[in-house]
């Protein structure tokens, strides 16, 4: 049985300042089961639509930094991802979660602010769909005297997330808001301990797949295609991974190491290298301190490249976001670097309002035998597309924004959702340029996709390969956690790491 919720901010309600402890609230169904969105289900995509007119250029901003706050606070369980505009929309259940601005078509009180509504179901409190709709037809959200679009798009994201409302007046979650209210640009302890309430820290695992064995089973009878490499990878206390490709850290031809982005409680991005310590257990180590990025922003994805053109792939590239801007930075990781990194090159890259990624790939595009391409996977609107880039030469800064080559990726089941990219041999003839794409099903089950790259400068197409299930049940998938892998240094770019939960 579905059931629906409306959760509302009301505005002209007078506040009166009060003391004392306040608490959070947790959205329930009617037999108490808390409302939350399922452990498979915690990157949410999101579109912005509108009735009668869309939001601003400044509106579209702030809404993403809103969705990036609440991601940053919950530590690496969440993830948002912006799907695109839509020329149209409604609140209703069809699997798409949102954003509204809504003018003539308002269909509730002219003191109500915005509201979100979501569709769950009874069977376990499980959030399916949510849908938020602002008022434009009551107010007017450009000016000053309007309430502000940061702070409205927080407190609704909360409700968004099963959280209910604050007793607290100074909270996001509080239930009114006037343009006379406090700025509530940073959510407050309530909001927080909400927030890891619903969704807890939980201990990580790196999956190891091998791809002939579960793309070809009846070649290897008896082979299992699943090699679990690490039962944990743990940056430290109050830091988590928030991006995970792989390197030759080491220089010694194979890429057979993992590179980490970790991001720390107050805000520090450092890059990490692991390597395989134990080939008969699987288990990883760090291989050498952090390595500080001190640049202003989001990393979305990291992953090893070919930057210095020398047949390896030792060198690190990351995507970084700050606001509305991408940049890709690459980074030497030799010894002698320093604690805090300094980038060697750069390139901008075109992207739209908000954080669309879902993965990132080195390859050998242009069959020069060098693995200075990036293939990037995005969220669009009709789907998802490939964007294809060349690294600049090292000591290059290049700020114009770099639109890539579109690549088109062929449909999925209706519902489908595409979760990580990587790039690598997954036909075993030697060349790694074979996109694998990691899908999540409406029913909850996990298929990767292997595919082929044809083609030159001239133009880019990808062919299909082969698809098979996960031989195991994964939970918590969020993007950019996912890259080939030569774990057993034979010189094939043949397995699949995932980065996922123990839960």
């Amino acid at each position: 049985m579905k059931s629906v919720l409306l959760t509302t901010i009301l505005s002209f309600i007078v506040l009166i300042p009060t003391s004392g402890v306040f608490s959070f609230t947790i959205k329930t169904v009617d037999d108490g089961t808390m409302l939350q969105w399922p452990p498979d289900r915690t990157t949410i995509f999101y579109m912005i639509g509108s009735y009668q007119e869309g939001p601003t250029p400044v509106a579209a901003r702030d809404l993403a930094r809103a969705f990036q706050v609440w991601e940053e606070k919950s530590q690496g369980e969440l993830a948002f991802i912006y799907a695109g505009r839509l020329e149209d929309g409604e609140a209703v259940k069809d699997e798409t979660n949102i954003i509204l601005w809504v003018g003539d078509g308002w269909k509730y009180g002219s003191e109500i602010v915005a509201i979100a509504t979501i569709w769950y179901s009874n069977e376990g409190g499980i959030i399916e769909e949510v849908d938020i709709e602002f008022n434009t037809r009551d107010f007017d959200w450009s000016s000053p005297g309007s309430p502000g679009i940061l702070e409205t798009a927080l407190h609704e994201i909360g409700h968004l997330l099963g959280i209910g409302h604050s007793f607290n007046p100074g909270a996001v979650m509080y239930d009114t808001i006037t343009p006379a209210s406090p700025a509530r640009r940073t959510l407050s302890r309530d909001e927080v301990e909400a927030l890891l309430f619903l969704y807890p820290h939980s201990s990580r695992k790196v999956s190891s797949f091998d791809l002939p064995v579960l793309f070809y089973p009846g070649d290897f009878p008896g082979e299992s295609s699943s090699h679990p490499l690490t039962p944990e990878l743990d940056p430290g206390p109050d830091c988590w991974v928030s991006a995970l490709g792989t390197i030759d850290f080491d220089r010694d031809g194979y890429c057979s190491e993992l590179l980490a982005s970790c991001r720390e409680e107050d805000g520090q991005k450092t890059l990490e290298g692991w390597g395989l310590i134990n080939a008969e257990t699987g288990s990883v180590a760090r291989l050498a301190s952090p390595r500080e990025i001190v640049l202003e922003g989001k990393i979305t994805a990291v992953c090893g490249i070919d930057l210095g053109r020398d047949g390896i792939c030792g060198e690190a590239v990351v995507l970084l976001r700050d606001d509305e801007q991408e940049v890709l930075y690459f980074y030497s990781l030799e010894p002698e670097t320093e604690a805090a990194l300094t980038p060697i090159a750069s390139l901008g890259v075109a992207a739209p309002g908000a954080n669309n990624l879902i993965g990132m790939g080195s390859l050998d595009a242009d069959g020069d035998g060098i693995k200075d391409e990036l293939l990037l996977l995005r969220a669009t609107p009709a789907g998802y597309t490939l964007y294809l880039h060349t690294a600049p030469p090292v000591g290059e800064e290049i700020e114009e924004p770099d639109s890539g080559t579109e690549i088109n990726v062929p449909g999925l089941q209706e519902g489908s959702r595409l979760l990580g990219l990587a790039v690598l041999d997954a036909d075993g003839d030697g060349e790694e340029r074979d996109p694998v794409f990691l899908e999540l099903t409406p029913s909850g089950e996990y298929w990767l996709h292997a595919f082929r790259l044809n083609g030159s400068g001239f133009g880019y197409e990808i062919s299909y390969l082969t698809s098979a299930p996960l031989p195991e049940k994964l939970l918590s998938v969020l993007p950019a956690r996912m890259g080939g892998l030569d774990a057993n240094r034979d010189g094939y770019l043949d397995e699949l790491i995932i980065f996922s939960s123990k839960k």
